[in-house]
């Protein structure tokens, strides 16, 4: 009974996970090279192959700021000024795997990938980024379309904040929220949401 029930729940687990991911079913599972379109600042670009035109400007406008933010001394000043939890996961050495801020910054100095971004929500959290260290084409971040939508509302900063979080996902298999939130392990800590915060504050919105 036990185990029957492990199943499903982890059946239905991999199923919502999925629904992020729709909209890229074969044939068509990553936007074609003509649908990369680069951001204000040219940092990256981005795959807008299932964003509606309302959409697609609110991801390019504040991709174009996350770009701004992460390539400002500020940001780089503040992101040396402090050791960083690289994730909540225990080291080999059964210690916090912690990052120097030089390390850390020099990780993010590299850049972001380009990547695609599709409206979906996905199992328990706003946005969800999936990594290709081969095939940049593979780099993915679904965001709920609420989120998307925020852009257009006092809350600019939330999509700023969701942009520059997921990002650090795809510049570095390092950076994993696993466990995030706990004693141990708290956000402000940790790569991936201290870097969202940073870009939301510096950007002002």
């Amino acid at each position: 009974m036990r185990i029957s029930l492990l199943i499903t729940v982890l059946l239905l687990m991999n199923g919502c996970s999925w629904v992020a991911w729709r909209g890229y079913e074969e044939p068509s599972k990553t936007p074609p090279p003509s649908d990369y379109v680069s951001v204000k600042g040219e940092c990256f670009s981005v795959g807008l192959q299932n964003l509606n035109e309302h959409q697609r400007i609110a991801i390019l406008e504040a991709s174009a700021v996350v770009c701004e933010v992460i390539r400002s001394k500020p940001f780089e000043a503040r992101v040396k000024s402090q050791d960083w939890l690289a994730s909540c996961d225990l080291n080999t050495k059964g210690e916090a795997d912690t990052f120097e801020g030089e390390k850390v910054y020099e990780l993010l100095s590299q850049g972001i990938p380009n990547f695609s971004v599709n409206p979906k929500t996905p199992w328990m959290a706003i946005a969800q980024a999936q990594k290709s260290e081969t095939n940049h084409s593979l780099n993915r971040v679904a965001i709920k379309p609420s989120r998307i939508e925020s852009w257009y509302s006092s809350k600019k900063g939330d999509l700023i904040n969701t942009i520059a979080h997921e990002s650090t996902h795809l510049i570095s298999y390092s950076f994993r929220d696993k466990g995030h939130g706990t004693s141990g392990c708290p956000d402000s800590s940790l790569v991936s949401y201290g870097v969202g915060d940073l870009a939301e504050e510096l950007s002002g919105f």
